[in-house]
């Protein structure tokens, strides 16, 4: 299967999240960085997910998952170890045309989730269509050590020279210049080595 690589708006939006332990966990995490409005279902949750539903960061029904559970929601995760639990939560979804995911379960599953390397506002995704994900959780590894936490300043930076480039030049042909003559010079090494006073000269020489 060819899946359409998609980043969502999730801000706002009612995700459920059926289920209580690990694997939830780390969903809802997710979810709450894309501040969502998360609501998960579960008998019972794990400290983590207490501790974040005492502080008002997700809703919690404390009961098993039933049908109709789903309404209204933008995406729906499946995280119960239930395989029966795990195909209701699926036809419901199905039936809405809601997305929905079942974890490890790509069979019953209209969206998968990429392994994620994250500086910031950088994301970078990496998938095998559910086929390794023990490959892409090696590429991961392998690009979390060649995108350092550098990354996210130099985003953030980048940002700001884009609306001086854009003040400055009227031609495409020109900022394009410009930015070549920024990607390509030292800025990032020098975010690593903390050096911020040349960060900023070696900006406006580029610019």
């Amino acid at each position: 299967m060819t899946y359409y690589p998609i980043y969502l708006n999730l801000k706002g939006k009612k995700c459920v999240v059926v289920g209580g332990g690990s694997v939830a966990e780390r969903k809802v995490l997710s979810l709450i960085d894309c501040e969502a409005r998360v609501v998960v279902i579960s008998p019972n949750l794990i400290e983590l997910l207490e501790e974040l539903k005492s502080k008002g960061k997700i809703e919690h029904i404390e009961r098993e998952y039933k049908e109709g559970d789903l309404e209204g929601a933008f995406v729906v995760i499946g995280a119960t170890d239930s395989p029966s639990v795990n195909r209701a939560i699926y036809k419901e979804a199905s039936a809405l045309n809601l997305l929905v995911n079942i974890v490890d379960v790509p069979k019953i599953c209209n969206f998968i989730v990429p392994s994620i390397v994250r500086r910031g506002d950088l994301t970078i995704s990496i998938s095998t269509s559910g086929k390794a994900p023990a490959l892409a959780k090696k590429i991961r590894l392998e690009l979390e050590e060649i995108f350092g936490q550098e990354y996210e300043t130099y985003l953030n930076l980048l940002e700001e020279v884009r609306e001086k480039i854009k003040q400055k030049y009227e031609s495409s042909d020109e900022r394009n210049d410009a930015w070549h003559r920024i990607l390509e010079s030292d800025i990032l090494d020098l975010i690593r080595e903390g050096k911020d006073g040349l960060v900023k000269e070696r900006i406006e020489e580029c610019i």
